[in-house]
């Protein structure tokens, strides 16, 4: 990172039903979910186009037949959960199109432009949240890099469940270089009533505002990519801000990247897609094109998180 061209990262929340299983509203999205291989087809085949190296942060357990009650592991004590070992998608008999993808790796790596796999937890463990003990960061992160490593792959970069920024030595001590910190907002970084949060989202989407663009934190050895903007899907509300709202805002986004030499770090589930797959992979395809017009113009360029710490 010499340079001073902008860069473009984009992140991968990679989960199906395993980001939702914990809130009892796996029901909420189950088309969606059932739409994601052909999202996940759709996105590979644009990535190739526009020739975008992206970082695929995966729930692990996507990639593992649930035959055994993991009697290994301890649960942690959140609130929300009675069990959170008991309460897994897999051991409650859920379709297996809704937590199991042994594809994902082929399909990822049958790419033509070159995708980084990266990690999203074991099981979606919330690693920041109370009740997630070093002891439950260390099994989860254990676990993930394991089965990784089983398909092998070394995995350099992390994304924690529901930004919930816990344990980050735990990462460094099984060899993860880079994770995705919370978005640079000042809503989403001080300690601000979590209430606060989403009226503060929909306003900066509503009007269009410009996201951050930001620089690699160093902490004793692995580094942090803040966030820069989400890619809103056409559900869960977000189909009230105007539809051009996401777009226009990577523009402005991108632009600032470009003209300060620092990072746009775009964002979100692939699974969001599959709720209107047509029109929103028409959407970020918008975005594609204005990234693809600006790299032309050696103005920025695509780097996945694993290439920050090389």
């Amino acid at each position: 990172m010499t340079d001073n061209k902008g860069i473009f990262t984009l992140s991968l929340d990679t989960e199906l039903a395993w980001g939702m299983f914990d809130k009892d509203n796996v029901g909420d999205y189950e088309n969606a979910y059932r739409n994601t291989p052909d999202v996940v087809d759709h996105l590979c085949n644009m990535f190739d186009e526009y020739d975008i190296s992206a970082t695929w942060a995966i729930v692990s357990h996507l990639l593992m037949d649930c035959d055994k009650a993991h009697t290994d592991r301890t649960s942690p004590n959140f609130e929300w959960i009675d069990d959170w070992f008991a309460e897994l998608p897999c051991v409650n008999g859920f379709d297996d199109v809704l937590w199991f993808a042994p594809w994902l790796i082929d399909r990822l790596q049958a790419c033509e432009t070159a995708q980084e796999i990266g990690l999203h937890g074991s099981t979606h463990m919330q690693l920041g949240a109370d009740g997630c003990s070093r002891q439950h960061a260390e099994e989860e992160i254990d676990v993930a890099v394991k089965t990784l490593r089983e398909h092998g792959l070394e995995p350099k970069s992390f994304v924690f469940p529901r930004n919930d920024v816990g344990h980050v030595d735990v990462l460094r001590e099984h060899g993860i270089k880079v994770y995705r910190g919370r978005d640079a907002y000042w809503y989403e970084r001080a300690s601000v009533p979590n209430i606060i949060k989403p009226p503060c989202r929909f306003v900066d989407e509503a009007v269009r505002g410009t996201p951050p663009v930001t620089e690699p934190i160093e902490h004793n050895g692995i580094l942090e990519i803040p966030g820069s903007q989400t890619f809103r899907p056409s559900h869960d509300g977000w189909q009230y801000t105007p539809g051009e709202c996401s777009v226009e805002r990577a523009k402005k986004g991108l632009e600032r990247a470009a003209r300060t030499g620092k990072t746009f770090h775009l964002w979100f589930h692939p699974f969001n897609l599959g709720h209107s797959p047509e029109k929103d992979c028409h959407r970020l395809e918008r975005i594609l094109m204005i990234v693809d017009e600006l790299v032309r113009e050696d103005l920025i360029k695509c780097v996945p998180m694993g290439e920050y710490s090389e």
